[in-house]
């Protein structure tokens, strides 16, 4: 069962993912560099490029979207058509479209353009007695896809039939409007985090009193928790999770994480006096670790493992243990073998931003970002209202941060938000802050 910390905030919403203790997953959202993952829009064709297979839209954001041209093979420029954002903008290249429109639900997701009725962790037989009875009521090029079954089948038909009441105002309403056009903001953090979540919850923390009522339209009230001293916690994860080196046992990990690749250099220690018997063990420990963390750093790209040396036919059986391991991570793209230098190299596909870029301006002077500083000053305004009932606080900060502060107002939400009186010193010197 999981455990999910919840804190949202001005700058930055944050959820750590906990199963049976063990932190699992790591969520930021940073609400000031905006992401359209999710977001339908009526868009017009810019440009084609047969060369590269894709079609370029105009979404009226900054940077135009593209689609791959399998999916509307007979598109000409200058034609507007229905889109929801697949992935975000990745370094260079625009976000990616697609025209398979997704209304995920509570219990079940609504596919535009599917006639079927999909299975995803029901029961065998729960799914069949279900699926005779949707199967009456499912519409043309609306089909779904079930993750859990509610108490009252009933309840299963209202959710079908609030998404795809959602689909056809959405449709309707881009008939008359002119592309480019936002017809969708699905960004919704608390929604995402719970709904990916949400047949395993076993318990939600929560830091503020006012994300409670949203998380109850998705769980049991009965098994939210406020708890304010949750948001030091997350932090406390998040420096563990960054840090360059990690230790186990007395062998380590070191992590380097450019642009274009990530370098794991793995190092042995006095294994004497411990349950380890051999090199093989303490590298197949460090592939549990290193897989953890690249899952929980986001990591993405070329990533090179150099795993201690061992004999040939241990390194097979390493390798062995590895694809297992990698098997659970569904975004490991592939695993290339041992280059003639006996590392190992794989690659790791991108799925929105790095952890290291959310956080850090530079990741090895430990420069932190304006928007992660603000979100904890904003963390410590609220300590300070609620446990001492300050009335105002002072901060050091550099001009860089000052300047977000000032374009967001974000004073003026901390005043208004609790009541609090925020004054910011801009001292350049200072490294991320001072409270």
């Amino acid at each position: 069962m999981k455990r999910l910390i919840i804190d949202t905030g001005i700058t930055q919403n944050r959820c750590l993912v906990f199963e049976n203790g063990k932190i699992i997953d790591i969520y930021v959202d940073d609400i000031i560099q905006k992401n359209l993952s999710g977001n339908i829009y009526k868009a017009r064709v810019e440009n084609i490029n047969n060369n590269l297979g894709v079609a370029f839209l105009n979404i009226g954001e900054e940077r135009n979207a593209f689609i791959e041209l399998k999916e509307i093979p007979n598109v000409q420029k200058g034609d507007e058509l229905i889109i929801q954002i697949k992935r975000d903008s990745e370094g260079n290249k625009g976000p990616k479209a697609t025209s398979k429109v997704i209304f995920p639900g509570k219990n079940l997701k609504l596919i535009v353009g599917l006639n079927e009725i999909k299975n995803d962790g029901l029961d065998k037989n729960l799914y069949e007695s279900v699926y005779s009875l949707l199967k009456e009521i499912v519409k043309k090029d609306l089909g779904i896809i079930i993750s859990s079954m509610p108490e009252d089948f009933n309840m299963l038909i209202e959710e079908y039939n609030d998404l795809t009441k959602k689909w056809n105002f959405i449709k309707e309403r881009a008939n008359y409007i002119k592309a480019p056009f936002l017809l969708l903001n699905e960004r919704d953090f608390i929604k995402e985090v719970i709904l990916k979540n949400i047949n395993t919850i076993e318990e939600v923390i929560v830091t503020k009193s006012s994300v409670r009522d949203i998380v109850a339209k998705f769980i049991d009230q009965s098994k939210i928790k406020i708890d304010l001293e949750s948001a030091t916690l997350i932090d406390k994860y998040i420096f563990d999770v960054m840090k360059r080196k990690h230790y186990f046992y007395d062998a380590n990990i070191v992590i380097d994480e450019v642009e274009a690749f990530t370098i794991i250099d793995v190092n042995s220690g006095d294994i004497n006096g411990k349950n380890i018997q051999t090199f093989l063990d303490i590298n197949k420990l460090a592939a549990d670790k290193i897989f953890q963390l690249l899952k929980l750093r986001n990591s993405s790209g070329i990533i090179f493992i150099d795993f201690i040396d061992i004999k040939k036919n241990q390194r097979e059986e390493l390798l062995q243990y590895i694809k297992e391991i990698a098997s659970k991570d569904e975004n490991i793209s592939k695993i290339y073998g041992w280059t003639r230098l006996g590392v190992l190299e794989l690659s790791r596909a991108k799925k929105g931003r790095k952890l290291k870029d959310l956080i850090f301006d530079d990741y090895y002077k430990e420069l932190l970002n304006p928007s992660y500083i603000l979100k904890i000053i904003e963390n410590k305004c609220l300590v300070q209202k609620e446990r001492f009932n300050r009335k105002s606080l002072e901060a050091k900060v550099s001009c860089k941060t000052f300047e977000l502060a000032e374009r967001i107002k974000f004073k003026e939400k901390i005043k208004e938000n609790m009541g609090l009186e925020l004054n910011f010193k801009v001292n350049n010197n200072i490294l991320n802050y001072e409270v």
